[in-house]
């Protein structure tokens, strides 16, 4: 085993170090201990011992979660706290012990129950990837009774599919609805080229011909620049529950059921409000 000095720090001319002592692995297996346990230090005479905690010692006769019971306990926590906790919250409230969680179940968590971890006010946030995207036209609807509308299904993210931004329904025109869903605590994207093109709106105005108007905007969507957006659709969605924003009321009737078509074939649940 090794001693070293490691730099951590400098403020001005001064600079900081710690001591670090490096254990070989089969001491560390002998000993049973593993990562992130508290010890502390007893000096006697010219000799330094190291032992875990009375409360680490008491903790160590506890069995340790298996991966399985592990990664179903910490989705049922993150499925009753969609908002997201600390490792800190998630082991106080399901009487863990660990320090630190096991970087290779974390890992694992990622791909198993689709884990994602965001830095938040200065600390580690643990949430699952969301796997519903909701779909919702603001006709009819005032800016205050829609902006409750989203509150009340706890939307985090709007994303707006209109070519054009534009209403002449006050409130829902890009630079206004942008600041109204800021006051509400709602991001706002704008994403133009999933919009249904300009030629298509008016050559339904003209004959109302639905049926020729989904062909056509089908036709468009495969696009890779369209199929790109999509997939940048798909990115925001995974980290903010999501509302994908049109005119129509009516989803059937509006290019949007096209785009949750498209969505569903890449694994998404659509829920239309």
């Amino acid at each position: 085993m090794r001693l070293q000095k490691q730099k951590v720090g400098k403020s001005g001319d001064k600079e900081y170090f710690k001591w670090v002592v490096i254990l070989p692995q089969d001491r560390i297996t002998q000993l049973g201990w593993k990562e992130g346990i508290e010890l502390i230090d007893e000096l006697k005479d010219n000799s330094l011992s190291l032992k875990p905690t009375d409360k680490q010692k008491s903790n160590s006769n506890k069995e340790e979660p298996i991966y399985e019971d592990f990664k179903k306990s910490i989705k049922n926590i993150l499925q009753r706290y969609p908002a997201g906790l600390t490792w800190a919250e998630i082991k106080d409230k399901l009487n863990y012990y660990q320090i630190a969680p096991n970087n290779k179940w974390v890992r694992n968590l990622e791909k198993d129950i689709g884990l994602i971890r965001i830095r938040k006010e200065g600390k580690m946030n643990w949430k699952l990837e969301h796997t519903t995207i909701f779909t919702l036209g603001y006709e009819g609807l005032d800016i205050a009774t829609f902006i409750k509308k989203l509150k009340s299904w706890n939307i985090e993210l709007l994303i707006d599919i209109r070519e054009i931004a534009l209403s002449r329904k006050n409130g829902f025109s890009k630079g206004i609805l942008k600041e109204e869903l800021k006051n509400a605590g709602i991001r706002y994207r704008h994403l133009r080229s999933l919009g249904s093109p300009t030629a298509l709106r008016h050559k339904l105005r003209e004959d109302w011909n639905y049926k020729t108007f989904f062909e056509e905007y089908r036709k468009h969507i495969k696009d890779q620049e369209i199929q790109d957006a999509i997939d940048e659709l798909s990115a925001l969605a995974k980290f903010k529950k999501a509302v994908i924003l049109c005119y129509e009321k009516d989803h059937k009737t509006c290019h949007r059921n096209t785009i949750a078509e498209e969505l569903k074939k890449r694994g998404w649940i659509i829920s239309h409000l």
